[in-house]
């Protein structure tokens, strides 16, 4: 039961079908500030870009569309252009991308990204990037022209760190030589340390890009050394990676959890880190976890692919750290004459919906169990619930009693099907609604 469970969590949330040191090279005219209250921090993460130039909105392409477990793939390029005009409003100091840029690790889908990276620092805001699972060495990189999947270019390691040079590895004080991982100083008072922990083959991949992620022992001993340093500088570190450190969520937690977390948990406990960001599994979510020493929070920012377009803002106010989950201003697409674009939410959570009617679906009709009709009333109780599960809203408790716990469908579910992989999903989803808040975080800032 619970691999099947784990099987359908990774469908609807995840995925579709020897090292160099380098010395860096700081950017000219970069200069580290002190990090205040006037100076806002951007995170987001699982962009899963896929470059226009490898599709035509064809049959192949409508497939991959919608079965892509309810990120969207079709406006990709519009997203990133809104999110660059945002960013040239606003202008935070900093934007953080923790991984999963591309949706396979295409080249061509990077080198766009780069594109969008290079117009939001001309306009004033540094941009730090690491790469997800997604993104290098993965053998699934494809375009999609007419009926057919195409092979396309992917990336090695060397060629991420050579597209992205000016978004991280340039402005990196230290860097670790087993890995893509590097410390940035874009503050006096505050270091981030930018942690690559995916598995991916030296060269070029063969098959699917491995979803669970393992720090290798050189790179611990790295990070060991990073904070060592930041303890004696008394500057505070907070660390990026894609993997969680910490387990999100009650099941599954294999191949979202770092295969190796109680190691960084152990180093983070003893030099006093309180608080990690970290994407991979596309829910906004925040979690806890008391160590001997002190307690690390880790937030993890919802997928910017996906409902409602997650931007995670960090921000200082009166020696107090906030993180707030915002979404993408998507105002200027009001007058577009494409209503998916004119309203874009809505377009996204009609996306969402219908990746949790599939869910529905396939989990009746694997478990000899299925009926159109029964699976289409089921599938209207767990669409709102699972978007709330993934994209951080929570639904009242009245709420839930009327439209789960007195549903004739729900309980002809508790009836006929009690050991369904969708009863235990259903509980765990409203178990963790009466968690603490994931969409906003307050706590001490000590320099």
């Amino acid at each position: 039961m619970k691999k099947r469970y784990w099987l359908y969590l990774i469908c609807l949330g995840i995925g579709l079908l020897v090292p160099l040191f380098v010395k860096p090279s700081v950017k000219v005219g970069y200069r580290a500030e002190k990090w205040t209250d006037a100076q806002d921090i951007w995170l987001i993460t699982d962009i899963h870009y896929l470059s226009p130039s490898l599709h035509d909105n064809g049959k192949a392409f409508s497939y991959i569309q919608n079965t892509a477990a309810g990120k969207d793939i079709r406006y990709s390029k519009e997203r990133m252009e809104a999110l660059v005009a945002q960013v040239q409003k606003e202008k935070p100091k900093l934007l953080i991308v923790s991984g999963d840029l591309s949706l396979n690790g295409e080249k061509k889908s990077m080198e766009d990204l780069a594109e969008h990276f290079k117009a939001m620092e001309a306009s004033g805001t540094e941009v730090l990037v690491i790469p997800g699972n997604h993104d290098i060495a993965s053998g699934w990189a494809r375009g999609f022209k007419g009926e057919e999947q195409v092979r396309t270019d992917q990336v090695s390691r060397q060629d991420f760190e050579t597209l992205f040079a000016d978004y991280g590895y340039a402005q990196a004080s230290q860097r670790d030589g087993a890995s893509l991982s590097y410390m940035a100083k874009p503050f006096e008072n505050l270091w981030l340390l930018m942690i690559d922990s995916n598995i991916y083959a030296d060269g070029l991949g063969k098959g699917a890009p491995a979803t669970n992620g393992r720090l290798k022992k050189e790179t611990l001993a790295w990070i060991k050394e990073q904070l060592g340093e930041a303890q004696s500088a008394g500057v505070a570190v907070i660390p990026i990676m894609h993997h969680n450190v910490l387990d999100q969520h009650a099941s599954p937690t294999r191949g979202f959890t770092l295969d190796n977390a109680v190691d960084v948990r152990e180093l983070y406990d003893q030099y006093g880190i309180l608080l990690t960001f970290s994407g991979h599994i596309h829910t906004q979510h925040i979690a806890q976890l008391k160590g001997e020493h002190s307690t690390l929070t880790e937030v993890v920012n919802g997928a910017f692919s996906m409902y409602p377009m997650t931007i995670g803002r960090l921000s200082l106010k009166e020696n107090r750290l906030i993180y707030q989950q915002t979404g993408l201003d998507v105002d200027l697409w009001k007058k577009n004459a494409n209503p998916d674009l004119a309203d874009h939410k809505s377009y996204l959570v009609d996306v969402f919906n219908r990746a949790s009617e599939i869910m529905v679906h396939t989990a009746l009709h694997d478990e000899a169990a299925y009926d159109r009709k029964f699976a289409d009333q089921l599938a209207e109780i767990m669409a709102p619930l699972n978007l709330a599960f993934f994209s951080g809203e929570r639904l009242s408790e009245e709420w839930i009693e009327n439209h789960v716990y007195t549903n004739p469908t729900y309980a002809t579910l508790l009836k006929q099907e009690p050991q369904s992989m969708l009863v235990e999903y259903v509980g765990m989803m409203i178990d963790e609604m009466k968690e603490i808040p994931v969409d906003y975080l307050e706590m001490d800032w000590k320099e």
